[in-house]
């Protein structure tokens, strides 16, 4: 039987799962920078036979295996760490830690796919499985990455916008991915939606002068950033509760000396809703507000937004595949569907295009990109999720017409035409 060839082959390579996403784990490095990674996963495929590799955005890989012209399955992971200061794994060079549990999405998709190529299972369903690789989810390093693009080493900002760009999800009729969840015990959870957002870098300039003997004669360009900060919480009752807006800045430069009036002050900051207008709406509404605060004190502002992700538009009638087998592998009391999270994923810009259903799974304590994040528990955090998407892949590949039809009624948020001239902003 099908299902006992992949749970068993499964269990079979459940060391060496546990060991790579481990490994992963100990070895953290940020976006566009994982060279070792994309070296480990490779390591770990081994022989596998491919009919298929394309590499792309730096890091970032397609491997495919059958070469059959049914259902075409992506099974889609990130690469990348971020920053967590005093994380006990944090790299001692940037600070890369894996503090968002992206380590356990490689072990899980890497897992699954090489039980496939093991199986030969493909060969009866006439079906592909690729293995898709993302570099750069975590939405950072905003100079290092636009010169990336100006030396036309990547296209966008995220590794899945890039997928997007080049053309590689064509092909693909639906992607499974996965994602770690802060519930207790051993849980799963899908189709929770998420926030879209846009990043923003404002400059605030004044003009400098003695802060003790001469104020006066200076234009203060911290008090005039403060200040926007405040008009914008005063903003605040004019987003829609149900829009859930999130506003969350960080002063990167707040001046240069005390005794020095500041004449340079750059903010960075996201500005998060749950829809594509609303995400604009506010938007404008804090451009404005930055730019007439620092007008007030005599200042100006200069504002780069740059497109960040769409909010998600997973697609809920692929879920029942999830939910079948999430009840056969935890108890039915902790598996959840439909939640919100107000958090985002470039995961949203693929809804947008393809029909996608995600995943999300325990195993861990500590707070998400924070410094005690951590896996306390590898069977929830690595073996079961890689039996619910191997299983439900499984599922998937033996009902062909059942979930050709389902997709058939999906509707994209967007074109691609749309997606680049309305939100990437590129020339197609």
């Amino acid at each position: 039987m099908s299902k006992n060839i992949i749970l068993n082959l499964i269990e079979k390579e459940k060391k060496n799962i546990i060991n790579f996403g481990n490994h992963v784990m100990n070895n953290p490095e940020l976006g566009y920078k994982e060279l070792n990674t994309k070296k480990a996963i490779i390591d770990f495929l081994g022989d596998i036979k491919l009919d298929e590799f394309k590499e792309y955005a730096i890091t970032g890989m397609k491997a495919t295996i059958g070469s059959g012209k049914g259902l075409h399955i992506g099974l889609l992971c990130d690469l990348d760490g971020l920053p967590t200061i005093n994380h006990p794994l944090a790299s001692k060079k940037d600070n890369a830690a894996h503090s968002c549990g992206h380590n356990a999405q490689m072990a899980i998709m890497a897992g699954v796919f090489k039980t496939f190529a093991l199986s030969g299972l493909l060969d009866s369903f006439d079906g592909k499985i690729s293995l898709i690789t993302a570099p750069a989810e975590e939405f950072l390093d905003f100079e290092y990455r636009l010169n990336l693009i100006k030396e036309k080493k990547i296209k966008a900002f995220s590794g899945k916008q890039n997928l997007i760009l080049e053309g590689l999800l064509d092909d693909v009729d639906l992607i499974l991915s996965s994602h770690g969840n802060s519930l207790k015990g051993r849980a799963i959870e899908t189709d929770v939606s998420t926030n879209g957002f846009l990043a923003k870098t404002a400059i605030f300039k004044g003009k400098s002068a003695h802060s003790g003997a001469y104020p006066h004669l200076g234009r203060n360009a911290l008090n005039a950033a403060t200040l926007a900060i405040s008009a914008v919480g005063l903003l605040r009752e004019t987003f829609q509760d149900d829009h859930h807006v999130r506003f969350h800045p960080i002063i990167k430069k707040g001046g240069v000396v005390v005794n020095t009036v500041p004449d340079e002050v750059i903010i960075e900051t996201y500005v998060r809703a749950a829809k594509i207008e609303a995400i604009f709406d506010a938007n404008k509404k804090i451009n404005n507000a930055f730019v007439h605060c620092a007008k007030a004190l005599g200042c100006e502002c200069e504002i780069t937004d740059i497109p960040g992700y769409l909010p998600s538009n997973y697609y809920s009638p692929l879920a029942k595949f999830i939910l079948k087998n999430a009840k056969e592998l935890v108890e039915e009391k902790n598996v959840f569907s439909g939640l919100e999270t107000y958090a985002s994923d470039d995961l949203g810009d693929v809804s947008a295009i393809k029909p996608v259903i995600q995943i999300g799974f325990s195993g861990f304590s500590g707070g998400f990109h924070s410094y005690d994040f951590k896996i306390v528990d590898e069977e929830m955090a690595y073996i079961i999720p890689a039996k619910l998407i191997a299983l439900t892949a499984l599922d998937m590949l033996s009902s062909q017409d059942e979930v050709k039809s389902i997709l058939s009624q999906f509707k994209p948020a967007l074109t691609i035409k749309k997606y680049i001239h309305e939100w990437i902003n590129k020339e197609s």
